[in-house]
């Protein structure tokens, strides 16, 4: 509507011009017939006849308004085809555009989807390089439980025969010894339930700390350290089993209930409740140097059972006598107590629930020997006697722990082989 306006107006500017150039040619001064009359009167001329050529044809000449018309119709011309030019242009720039925009936003499209699917693709990869991590982590685990394991039953097999021999020939020292079975008073058995009693309510918070602390290797440990004058050996023992802790509790109290320890060769046993028993036993134990010690013990053994596994408190109180060669006979009584604690293998730090128990647990024992009553022994004594206790008394309490620590892997091993389960009600 604009272009048609601009059009009408040069048109009638055109127009106007046209006329105007008209006028103007018409409005140019001729002579008059006065003028001329009146220079003839005042001055006369003389008469002189000329004969004039033949006229020449006049020639045609183009008035100027009609040159600048043509000029303005060619200008016009032009200005309209560059009008059409521009809105040609116009045009194909809006298409151009158009096309632009749509591609940008196509682009920009593509490119929101291509950085959603890069961070998806991330994510995920980030999600499994955590969960391979863990796997890696937890196959390690079972790797070094798997180690530890197989360690443990390459030991237990070796073990088998030089125990077998070495119980063998305890049984046969025990059958020649002469010695009864010496029975304790019911006040003995109480005292030692309440120092049962007391020793746990002590003992109760470190046992949780512990279970925190366990690892897969098997550990055993001896220490001799002096407290208010009297010295106390201290037995440390940690190993994993291939058995669940319910078993091997049950198996552990079967085996007191009927005094089955194969080095005990009498016992008597009293069941005091459901998770007590009070024991009287004897056994013997040979010496390097071919002598033997005979042992009476009086103990009474409680479990406990806790949110961290299942735990053993033992007391008893021991009278020792020794035929050391070269030295004749000697007498000593020790003190002896401690704890034991069978919880399933926790890995990665996190114990195994009892209902998805990986079949794996760890049995803990820490028992101190300690004198008796020192004040007891003459001072003149106490010399010889410290020096008989390291060379008697301290090796065969050790022998009897790993005896009976294989004895009670073997029969865990046997229970296997015979019904393909572990364990024995208690």
């Amino acid at each position: 509507m604009r272009e048609a306006s601009e059009a009408f107006d040069c048109d009638d500017v055109l127009d106007a011009f046209l006329h105007d150039m008209s006028v103007l040619d018409q409005a140019q001064p001729r002579p008059t017939k006065s003028y001329a009359a009146t220079k003839d009167v005042s001055t006369p001329l003389p008469v002189v006849v000329v004969q004039s050529p033949e006229p020449s044809k006049k020639k045609r000449q183009n008035p100027s308004w009609f040159k600048r018309k043509r000029e303005l119709e060619a200008l016009r011309a032009q200005s309209e085809a560059l009008e059409t030019r521009r809105e040609f242009l116009l045009l194909k720039r809006a298409k151009v555009q158009q096309v632009d925009a749509s591609e940008t936003l196509t682009q920009q499209k593509q490119q929101k989807q291509q950085k959603e699917a890069l961070a998806l693709v991330k994510q995920k990869c980030e999600a499994a390089q955590g969960d391979n991590g863990y796997l890696k982590k937890r196959l390690r685990a079972y790797v070094d439980l798997s180690g530890a394991l197989q360690t443990a039953l390459s030991a237990a097999e070796q073990e088998l025969a030089t125990m077998s021999m070495a119980v063998a020939r305890a049984l046969r020292t025990e059958i020649g010894s002469g010695y009864q079975l010496r029975f304790a008073s019911p006040s003995l058995f109480d005292m030692l339930e309440e120092r049962v009693n007391v020793k746990f309510n002590e003992l109760e918070a470190s046992f949780r700390t512990n279970q925190r602390q366990m690892t897969s290797a098997d550990t055993e440990l001896v220490q001799v350290y002096y407290k208010n004058g009297v010295g106390t050996v201290e037995f440390k023992r940690a190993q994993l089993l291939p058995f669940e802790e319910a078993a091997i509790s049950a198996t552990i109290f079967s085996i007191v209930e009927v005094g089955a320890f194969a080095d005990g060769q009498d016992s008597r046993v009293v069941r005091r409740s459901e998770d007590t028993f009070a024991m009287d036993s004897r056994l013997t134990v040979c010496l390097n140097d071919g002598g033997t010690v005979n042992l009476n013990a009086h103990s009474v053994m409680k479990r406990f059972l806790t949110p961290t596994g299942i735990v053993m408190m033992l007391e008893s109180i021991s009278d020792w006598t020794a035929g050391v060669k070269n030295s004749g006979a000697w007498t000593h009584t020790t003190e002896e107590g401690g704890y034991f604690v069978i919880s399933n293998y926790a890995i990665d730090g996190v114990r195994a629930a009892s209902n998805v128990s990986p079949g794996v647990s760890q049995l803990r024992s820490e028992l101190t020997l300690k004198p008796g009553d020192p004040s007891k022994s003459p001072s003149h004594f106490q010399l010889a006697e410290a020096r008989t206790i390291n060379a008697v008394v301290i090796p065969s309490f050790r022998d009897i722990i790993q005896s009976r620590h294989q004895f009670l892997e073997n029969t865990l091993f046997d229970c296997i082989r015979e019904t393909g389960t572990v364990g024995v009600g208690a």
